[in-house]
């Protein structure tokens, strides 16, 4: 394929998508559905990729699902998903902290579904799941009435809707340790949003622990190398060059798969439109922004790639 960015995939490419990849990996929201709505043709696209025999994984920064989990909901909706397809980061976290052979404690900023993917490899969260409430009336939290485990040597931020001022002082004070691990599965701004209100991401609790611990964390989601060192280390059969990355953000999935040396393939279904690739575009052209954010291909969604795939496969029939 040339160095062409941006390209319009149309009949003429989808020889050489088939032909070239193995491998799909796709994001979810605003890729397969706009919770909670599945995308018109995404369920058809996944089975089609599959009677092909390529392999397909679901790759997210999404913590609020186990593998097991989200594997479940997809083989409710009509795709027979196993949990190994599913690239989320809690699982991502619990790969991370075994590849290190971490041994010790863990204190989590998260959901319940970072305890299930880390007690499955036998890492142990001591704190931090669900909520920890500061009585209603109180106007201070005197500091001699929080509980520390001495025994913490990780804090991981992941998204939580419990968060609060007591989790971020317990976060900020373990961190003040220098032989505690800091970890984070993304540092996305903002989750998808919704017609009637804008939804901060992990990104927006990661923020306020750096600021108070002064400390960096390792992030593990897109766009950063450990979420597909991950892929590679399951599946070492994975090949970046026989690998497509499909996505709807710049900042992450296309961002994530160029520079993992992967194609990447922009859908206008979710966070870009084609305006705003248009911008970045002329921002890469004056040097202000990353050439990495450009996909080599873009696509109205994944109902007009279905649409490609089975226009060329009647062609061979």
């Amino acid at each position: 394929m040339s160095n062409s960015v941006c390209i319009r995939l149309n009949e003429i490419h989808i020889e050489s998508i088939l032909n070239d990849h193995d491998t799909f990996l796709f994001d979810c929201d605003g890729v397969l559905w706009c919770s909670p709505n599945i995308l018109p043709g995404a369920i058809e696209l996944l089975n089609c990729l599959t009677k092909l025999g390529k392999r397909v994984f679901f790759v997210t920064n999404n913590s609020l699902k186990t593998q097991r989990g989200f594997s479940q909901w997809l083989n409710e909706i009509g795709y027979q998903a196993k949990p190994e397809q599913i690239i989320c980061t809690a699982w991502i976290t619990a790969q991370y902290l075994k590849s290190i052979n971490f041994k010790g404690h863990c204190y989590c900023i998260g959901m319940q579904s970072m305890v299930e993917e880390l007690g499955r490899e036998g890492f142990h969260i001591s704190d931090g799941i669900g909520p920890d409430p500061v009585p209603p009336e109180a106007d201070w939290i005197e500091t001699n009435t929080i509980k520390f485990d001495d025994n913490i040597n990780c804090v991981i931020s992941a998204f939580d809707i419990h968060i609060n001022y007591l989790k971020i002082i317990k976060a900020a004070t373990y961190l003040s340790r220098p032989n505690v691990l800091f970890l984070a599965t993304n540092d996305d701004v903002t989750t998808p949003q919704t017609d009637i209100a804008i939804l901060p991401g992990e990104g927006t609790i990661l923020a306020s622990i750096v600021a108070a611990s002064g400390r960096s964390p390792t992030i593990l989601g897109k766009p950063r190398a450990p979420m597909f060192e991950s892929i590679r280390l399951a599946f070492p059969d994975v090949k970046p060059n026989r690998t497509i990355m499909v996505g709807d953000r710049l900042e992450t999935d296309i961002l994530f798969g160029n520079r993992q040396g992967l194609t990447s393939l922009l859908v206008f279904s979710g966070a870009t439109s084609e305006k705003k690739l248009d911008t970045i575009k002329q921002a890469v052209g004056k040097n202000t922004a990353d050439k990495d954010l450009l996909p080599k291909f873009c696509i109205k969604d994944v109902n007009h790639l279905l649409q490609l795939i089975q226009s060329r496969e009647k062609t061979y029939s």
